[in-house]
């Protein structure tokens, strides 16, 4: 009886190795998620739209499309322009890239857009202490944020009177019950 049960474990175990490699070893098309090498060493690469592969240094923007797509394999490089101001409506900024060199068939110029950063930024103040269950902070605007921003806001946090976010008052306890510990007190 233990010869069978052997026999049959070994069996399944070569069964489902047969089945891991004709699954490892068989076509991938559609399965396999392509991989894009970098051109330069700081290039970012991304997927931008549908079948497209983008790879972006500080100069340049590479466009290709993806391994298995349907196309002609184009390769475009773009130049990058400046970002244009914020529009305040929309909340997003866009760029024009150029075409430096590619395929005819490439766009001689393409438009990306992106949200703008937060318009107000704020210097972090530091917390007050806990007194009355909450802990507030005022924060100051930078000088480089919009102007229609408020000058300081203040935010507020709930917390347990009597316990300390002192860190270095911590680690005082810390050493003084060290040395309690040591008979040095």
């Amino acid at each position: 009886m233990r010869i069978n049960c052997n026999a049959l474990f070994l069996a399944s175990l070569v069964t489902w190795s047969g089945v891991m490699c004709s699954t490892v070893l068989g076509t991938t098309e559609g399965q396999e998620t392509p991989l894009a090498l970098p051109v330069a060493e700081q290039t970012q690469p991304t997927t931008a739209i549908q079948g497209e592969v983008w790879e972006e240094d500080d100069h340049e923007v590479l466009i290709r499309n993806e391994r298995g797509t349907k196309s002609d394999g184009l390769s475009c490089r773009y130049g990058k322009n400046p970002w244009t101001e914020c529009d305040t409506k929309t909340n997003t900024r866009s760029r024009t890239l150029t075409l430096k060199k590619g395929d005819p068939a490439c766009d001689q110029t393409r438009t990306i857009q992106k949200k703008c950063k937060k318009a107000c930024r704020y210097e972090k103040g530091s917390w007050s202490e806990c007194a009355t269950g909450q802990m507030t902070r005022a924060d100051k605007l930078k000088a480089s944020s919009d102007p229609s921003c408020e000058a300081t806001r203040v935010i507020k946090k709930n917390c347990k009177p009597g316990k300390s976010k002192d860190k270095s008052a911590k680690e005082q306890r810390k050493n003084k019950d060290k040395a309690a510990r040591k008979g040095r007190v």
